[in-house]
């Protein structure tokens, strides 16, 4: 009887060490992972914490982007509501100026080419009528679009306007979203740059 006795009590401590041991595999887990509702485990914060994975192939935006010829404000241009051709611009360090046509706007090339994810594109260009004398009518919501040479057109609203200074280069150090800045001569002697700010809205293919 008593070996009776003392091989039912082995059973029990076997089985009671075997119930405690199952409970704590169970436990470690549970207590190193945090589960999610899809049922994903995450590792809790830890030199050995579990590293959720990157996930691949994220698509990732394309560039489009074109060499400016022409630019077109619909609002201003009539009676004509033509395009103005869009030239080359270029500074000229040793006079302190930009080279300024008569009859054409001009992409300032220091500035981003227009394109549909960062930057500022410059478009420049003198107050007369055959350029933009009449841009100071513009009203806030215009739309303008810019051709580029490889045959994109990209679509941009009208936000606000700033006057600067004509030393003041700081227009081509934006860092954002892309957006078209149209500037021209303001002030009672045309003293001042004005600078007509655009957002981006949308490209198409001509």
């Amino acid at each position: 009887m008593k070996f009776i006795k003392l091989r039912k009590r082995t059973i029990v401590i076997a089985v009671t060490a075997i119930l405690i041991i199952g409970g704590l595999v169970g436990t470690v887990p549970t207590l190193y992972f945090k589960w999610t509702n899809d049922g994903t485990a995450h590792g809790s914060a830890g030199p050995f914490a579990y590293a959720d994975p990157t996930p691949a192939n994220i698509p990732q935006p394309t560039l489009i982007s074109g060499y400016p010829v022409d630019i077109n404000i619909p609002s201003l241009i009539a009676p004509e509501n033509r395009e103005i051709p869009v030239v080359p611009g270029v500074y000229d360090a040793k006079t302190g100026t930009w080279n300024v046509s008569l009859s054409d706007a001009q992409y300032a090339t220091p500035s981003v080419l227009p394109n549909n994810l960062s930057g500022n594109t410059v478009i420049y260009g003198h107050y007369r009528p055959e350029v933009f004398a009449y841009l100071h009518l513009i009203k806030p919501g215009a739309m303008a679009t810019v051709t580029t040479s490889n045959g994109y057109v990209f679509t941009y609203k009208y936000v606000g306007t700033y006057a600067i200074s004509p030393t003041d280069t700081t227009v081509f150090d934006y860092k954002g979203g892309p957006i078209l800045t149209v500037q021209t001569c303001s002030g009672e002697y045309f003293q001042n740059r004005q600078m007509y700010q655009f957002d981006f809205v949308s490209y198409a293919q001509a």
